[in-house]
């Protein structure tokens, strides 16, 4: 992976590696068993509530909606709470908060948190992976010509004009790496300096699969996923944007 362009002030708030297991040997012990083993790099511990809207339609037209209490999951975040690791039944999440380095020196922390959840909860293998990064652009201009900074953007017919407001494009790309699938969101944010334009560039690779896969799989799909969304970053920026992140030692 050295061959990827890196930076000095990369856009990234917030990357996640999220595994989708099955067969996992859960039980109310494995939070705690799991917080001994990773205290000492995670040593800040709390419950997450999770809730779930849903519809139910009944014969008749009859709707009724509801909010369903969901298992919680466990996080425990570092000391600099630059990063976090949640866990719960048949899941696992690592995410890398600001400041982001690069994805080598974030990858071991996927796979040693990996290690522990395999080693406490003997799953039978995984079903579902995502690699996901948040990026917040911030250009140092109020308003600025889209195509100048990004290939992806609203493109509007010129009888409505080249001015526009608040937007968000999401389009999902298929990958030629089997199972993976690219969902790329692109659109405004909220602006607190009237002097910047600010947007958020969303890439979430989705690696899915209906049978199951074995765990020694999972770092090649972790990688095959970063690749994708490596590609499709770089594919939605200019050289002008790229400049703004400082690249380091350019080719």
């Amino acid at each position: 992976m050295s061959g990827y362009r890196r930076y000095r002030k990369p856009p990234v708030v917030e990357a996640l590696c999220e595994i989708y297991f099955t067969g996992s040997a859960w039980d109310d012990t494995v939070p705690g068993r799991f917080y001994d083993c990773v205290q000492e790099d995670f040593p800040d511990r709390r419950q997450q509530e999770i809730r779930e809207a849903h519809v139910t339609l009944f014969a008749g037209g009859e709707t009724a909606a509801g909010v369903r209490r969901l298992p919680p999951r466990m996080q425990f975040f570092s000391k600099k709470g630059d990063r976090l690791v949640q866990i719960g039944r048949d899941l696992l999440v690592i995410n890398q908060l600001r400041p982001y380095p690069h994805f080598e020196a974030w990858e071991p922390a996927i796979y040693r948190a990996l290690d522990v959840y395999r080693g406490l909860t003997e799953p039978e293998g995984f079903i579902r992976l995502g690699v996901r990064y948040i990026n917040k652009v911030v250009i140092p201009r109020p308003t600025i010509r889209m195509e100048e900074y990004f290939t992806v953007y609203p493109n509007l017919p010129s009888a409505m004009g080249d001015a526009h407001g608040p937007f968000m494009v999401r389009v999902e790309l298929p990958s030629q790496k089997g199972g993976h699938a690219v969902l790329v969101t692109f659109g405004s944010a909220p602006v607190e300096n009237p002097e910047e334009s600010v947007h958020l560039l969303d890439i979430y690779d989705i690696f899915q699969t209906e049978k199951v896969v074995a765990l020694d799989e999972i770092e090649r799909e972790v990688r095959t996923a970063h690749e994708n969304v490596k590609t499709a970053f770089e594919g939605s920026i200019t050289e002008r944007l790229r400049s703004l992140f400082e690249e380091v030692n350019p080719s």
